[in-house]
């Protein structure tokens, strides 16, 4: 990865300082709303889920979009739906308005996103994928934390949704500075068959199984389960601080998991992650609350990065060019899919005040996803059309 493309430094560029912007408010959406609009707290809180219910249509679009017109059109088009909700959230002071608001966010970064997973793939040879996305995903967290860190030392205001916009404004920049000077090679003709194609290839249908299993039982259980284990213990203030060492883990382990890249195929680097992430959630079944957090926050953060640069590049190495946008918006699809799957486990053990069982029930799902991924995608395969 030491001679990086010059567009695909552009993409990363205006990727890591975009993630500043969501670093800024995300983690302080709640109290934004609340504290800086006079939204009801369970009113505000319940606001957290529309983003995510508009990633769905959002994912979807964005796949349709980049095969349509191009990744860079595609991805240009979500970011500037971001800003405008980020706009009208600054502006806005109706509850109705400001549900709006944030939902037009999330919808905007869902379309993004998948068109930036194809772009990065038709920039980088299938080899150095891994590598590539691991790269992205590593300096999206420090974006992401280094506006956390920002947002904790200046303070929780209003003036936070204009600077997210602002840095959504840089990345447009860089995402038109690194169009190819060629006719759009980003932007085939279309296939026939759309996501009907996409649902026919059993390959990719078992890569999404993966996806969404390992979201589940790892992003899912992480975001709900460890603060329930954080509450249990008596101290909720443990959370912060495993989230602290989280980001730090995917920081400082990036050079690991870049040379892992090099030497693990994609399917071993799922199978790696599923066994790190299954010893941080039996770490958490098995010690108390307040020495397992911060445990398995940082085992979190190493099968992350294992993760994040298998899961993209096998679903590449599946896709024709002209679907490539649908093939990566189906993974976005997948991974959510997944992130909303596990809390809903996380609440049902804890109901049934029996939270070691989500841990334990998240290792199966892990074990099943570590052999799906190493028996059904040993074969690499071209398929028609490219």
């Amino acid at each position: 990865m030491s001679a990086l493309p010059v567009r695909l430094r552009l993409l990363l560029c205006g990727d890591a300082v975009s993630a500043i912007g969501i670093g800024l408010t995300q983690p302080y959406l709640v109290i934004l709303l609340h504290t800086g609009k006079g939204v009801p707290l369970a009113t505000a809180a319940a606001m957290t889920s529309l983003p995510a219910l508009a990633s769905f249509p959002g994912n979807w679009l964005s796949g349709a979009l980049a095969d349509r017109v191009g990744g860079h059109r595609a991805m240009t088009a979500g970011l500037v739906a971001t800003i405008g909700g980020l706009a009208l959230v600054a502006t806005a002071g109706h509850p109705v308005l400001l549900g709006v608001a944030v939902a037009a966010v999330g919808f905007g970064w869902s379309v993004a996103l998948p068109a930036y997973s194809a772009l990065i793939a038709a920039l980088v040879p299938e080899e150095a994928r891994s590598r590539a996305f691991t790269l992205q995903y590593a300096l999206f967290n420090a974006g992401m934390g280094a506006g956390a860190a920002v947002g904790a030392v200046v303070g929780v205001t209003g003036t936070l949704w204009w600077v997210a916009a602002a840095t959504c404004g840089v990345a447009v920049a860089c995402v038109w500075a690194a169009r190819s000077p060629a006719p759009p090679p980003d932007a085939p003709a279309p296939r026939s068959g759309g996501y009907r194609a996409v649902a026919r290839d059993r390959a990719l249908l078992r890569v999404l199984l993966v996806a969404a299993l390992t979201a589940a039982a790892g992003y899912g259980v992480y975001n709900a389960g460890l603060p329930v284990v954080a509450v249990r213990s008596g101290d909720p203030g443990l959370m912060p601080w495993a989230s602290v060492v989280n980001c730090l883990v995917i920081v400082a382990g990036l050079p690991v998991a870049l040379r892992a890249a090099e030497r693990l195929r994609p399917p071993q680097l799922v199978a790696v992650a599923a066994t790190v992430w299954s010893a941080g959630w039996l770490l958490c079944v098995v010690l108390r609350g307040w020495v397992a957090l911060p445990l398995a926050a940082g085992l979190m953060g190493i099968g992350e990065l294992f993760l994040s640069g298998a899961l993209p590049s096998m679903v590449n190495a599946l896709a024709p060019d002209a679907l490539r946008g649908r093939y990566n918006a189906a993974l976005t699809v997948a991974m959510t899919s997944g992130m909303w799957a596990g809390p809903l486990l996380a609440a049902a053990a804890t109901a049934l005040d029996r939270v070691w069982l989500l841990f334990a029930l998240a290792v199966a799902l892990l074990a099943v996803a570590s052999r799906v991924a190493l028996s059904g995608t040993r074969r690499t395969r071209c398929p028609a059309g490219r």
